[in-house]
């Protein structure tokens, strides 16, 4: 993830290199070859076909198709391809996906309960996060902020302190969703000066998730291509929209000044 849901979100609507009919794509999935079946998962989350949702859910249990190291990759296809289509019939099996042995399967069920939008997911993730083994933490704590699942702060605010500058940022902009405190801001701003670009990227995000409408001018300000400052701060302008602080006029009016700075 690029910092935030919705960037992984725009990361998945590339143009198709291979058209599949209804029946092809079943086909590829429930046949033999891993690649086949992970292009077909992967392409019916991509055109959002609501009837691939029994079907991904089989593969969302799958054995067959596991690495050396135990990892799941066409379960991970899967759980990112029923975020994709929307459908909250696949809410339960995504939830116990979120127990599963690897740990990116795991991150991308979290992700895609978060697009799902269901407040079922609010709980189980809550628990994990509380857990002593080890998680995807930036994925689940992400979900729970957009969940608006503000029974989770006392369980989320211990991740300010991570070590992992990624989990103190994904913490940093939910906890100020939840409770508007401008010091969170300051988590996320100094990370837009971080050495690494990723990590810029990340925050750059973060801090439009957030819905700090402040952040309009360190993120046109950015040093990153203008073309992610410009999705950002179109990504501020609809979250703020989206949360009600202030006015729309309020939103504009802090916000589109911003755009003389990205050139």
């Amino acid at each position: 993830m690029n910092g935030s849901a919705t960037a992984r979100i725009a990361s998945n609507t590339a143009v198709l290199p291979q058209q599949l009919t209804w029946e092809q794509a079943i086909a590829w999935l429930q046949g033999d070859d891993p690649q086949d079946r992970y292009y077909a998962a992967w392409y019916l989350g991509t055109i959002r076909e609501a009837r691939a949702v029994e079907p991904l859910l089989l593969a969302l249990q799958d054995e067959r198709d596991r690495t050396a190291l135990g990892g799941y990759p066409l379960r991970r296809s899967a759980a990112k391809a029923l975020g994709q289509i929307g459908d909250v019939r696949a809410v339960p099996g995504l939830i116990e996906a979120l127990s599963c042995s690897d740990l990116l399967v795991r991150e991308e069920a979290a992700y895609a309960l978060a697009q799902l939008g269901d407040r079922r997911a609010v709980q189980p993730l809550l628990a994990l996060l509380r857990s002593q083994e080890e998680q995807p933490w930036e994925a689940f704590i992400e979900a729970l902020g957009h969940l608006n699942a503000t029974e989770a702060e006392a369980a989320i605010r211990p991740f300010l302190d991570h070590p992992s500058e990624r989990v103190r940022s994904a913490a940093a902009w939910v906890l100020y969703r939840f409770t508007q405190a401008e010091e969170l801001t300051q988590i996320l701003v100094a990370l837009l000066a971080h050495p690494n670009f990723s990590l810029r990227q990340a925050a750059l995000f973060d801090l439009a998730e957030s819905g700090w409408l402040a952040g309009a001018s360190p993120l046109a300000t950015a040093n990153v291509a203008l073309n992610l400052r410009l999705n950002a701060l179109k990504r501020l302008f609809d979250v703020a929209l989206q949360l009600g602080w202030v006015p729309p006029d309020q939103v504009a009016a802090a916000i589109i000044p911003q755009l003389d700075k990205l050139f």
